[in-house]
């Protein structure tokens, strides 16, 4: 089965990106051929890789349709990108496509669809996205979409709401996570025991809420530093919050890292922590668990599906950092509690997120897809 994935930002650094290089992966080493078509110079396309990427001009759609000038831009370089778009998939002889792009570029999926049956793939970013801002363009790909997926049961009934015709063909898959390389990391050296956060730093993630909890947690007395990897867009105003809190002594910004390093962070800490305002099923808590660490996160969105409560970490309301700060300290009072939550957290990303048998499933629905099923 010849596939094409639509992945704009594939090569980035993010959970988007990082859930795309697993997939393509996981098509590779099963056998099925995969084009990438994404965003950028299409002088920088590289046909003749291992992973054939194309690389062309794509815009994302306004956020507000009111905004006539930006509006009609894209619509005019929307035309232009589509037709080269299916040309890429008529000399890649694509049978499917997979899309992990709905947020802003659901205008591109419909198109695409129309001539190539379409494994759409909701991934969270439309929970406060294209459900709520541009309705009309994210309705239109999934009506048009020959398989939906949702990487969260909470974005299923929010699909059904918008589309209703979807319920018969969308389907919850999981993101997932290669557990060995996490198991196997050694320890980042630290001189003081630390909880450790990853993600981008934007709002969305919440840090600035972390920081708050973390000021209530240092003021308890508690022996713990706390380290943030990532980049984004609060580079600069959250370690200005940090300061503002007397937090400099205290907690890191490491800025982005490889996914070995990353690993290592995890390893050495005493948990991990996921305060997001919103989500669809973040890579970052699949890591952690796969890392053998207890996770404190916040009750939304899809973070439920993996981090269960007493059983692989703590959920706590988001944006109530007394709450983070007391679930915190509950796991830096009983090791043992988070000696059995990390345990477990590493036994269920093997069984239930393993990217063998997450991939292994979207392969069946894109199978169903390219023969009409």
């Amino acid at each position: 089965m010849r596939i094409a994935l639509f992945c704009p930002s594939y090569g980035g650094v993010g959970g988007i990106e990082t859930i795309a290089a697993a997939l393509v992966h996981e098509f590779q080493r099963a056998g099925h051929p995969i084009t990438v078509l994404a965003r950028g110079d299409p002088t920088a396309s590289t046909l003749d890789a291992t992973v054939p990427v194309l690389r062309l001009p794509l815009h994302q759609l306004p956020r507000r349709a009111i905004h006539l000038v930006p509006e009609l831009r894209f619509r005019r370089r929307l035309l232009r990108a589509t037709v080269t778009l299916r040309r890429a998939l008529a000399a890649a002889r694509a049978e499917v496509v997979l899309t992990l792009a709905v947020s802003t570029y659901a205008p591109y999926c419909a198109a695409l669809a129309r001539r190539t049956p379409l494994v759409l793939s909701l991934q969270g970013g439309e929970t406060r996205g294209q459900f709520t801002s541009r309705p009309r363009a994210l309705r239109t790909a999934l009506r048009r979409a020959t398989r939906v997926v949702a990487c969260a049961r909470s974005l299923a009934p929010s699909a059904r709401a918008l589309a209703p015709e979807v319920a018969s063909h969308l389907v919850v898959i999981p993101n997932g996570v290669d557990p060995d390389a996490f198991a196997a990391a050694s320890g980042r050296p630290h001189p003081r025991p630390y909880a450790a956060a990853v993600g981008r730093l934007v709002r969305q993630k919440g840090f600035d809420v972390l920081l708050e909890a973390f000021t209530r947690v240092a003021a308890r007395g508690e022996p713990i530093d706390l380290l943030i990897a990532g980049d984004g867009l609060e580079r600069t105003s959250l370690p200005a919050i940090r300061d503002r809190l007397g937090l400099a002594e205290r907690v890191r910004f490491l800025g982005t890292l490889d996914r070995d390093a990353v690993a290592a962070l995890y390893r050495g800490a005493l948990f991990s922590v996921c305060p997001s305002r919103w989500e669809g099923l973040p890579v970052a808590c699949l890591e952690a668990m796969a890392s053998g660490r207890a996770v404190v996160a916040t009750a939304v969105d899809g973070i439920p599906d993996a981090v269960l409560p007493g059983e692989t970490g703590l959920l706590v309301p988001a944006e109530d950092a007394g709450a983070l700060a007391t679930a915190m300290s509950a796991l830096l009072a009983d090791p043992a509690l988070r000696e059995r939550l990390g345990r477990r957290g590493e036994a269920v990303a093997r069984e239930r997120f393993a990217w063998p048998i997450v991939a292994g499933r979207y392969l069946e629905v894109l199978a169903e897809a390219a023969t009409g099923r």
